[in-house]
């Protein structure tokens, strides 16, 4: 069974698209924002997030670090680098 934001054959579905993550990371409050903190604004899971947001920082659009053991912060490239 596929996960939520994802299709059968990995494709992400449509229910959110790279527009609404980034909107979620320019409208916040903070300078970065956790995976979990964007898919709180979103109708989709933490990984269906975290797998757009890879693919989103692999293209030079948001930028990530690494925070403690296994968090990592996300942000719009350009922003806060």
């Amino acid at each position: 069974m596929p996960e939520q934001g994802r299709k059968s054959d990995g494709e992400f579905d449509s229910k959110i698209t790279d527009e609404d993550v980034l909107a979620v990371l320019e409208a916040a409050e903070t300078p970065v924002l956790t995976t979990s903190l964007v898919a709180e604004e979103l109708p989709v899971t933490s990984k269906a997030v975290y797998y757009r947001l890879r693919r989103l920082h692999e293209e030079g659009r948001v930028g990530q670090m690494k925070v403690g053991a296994r968090g990592v912060v996300w942000w719009v490239a350009g922003t806060s680098e």
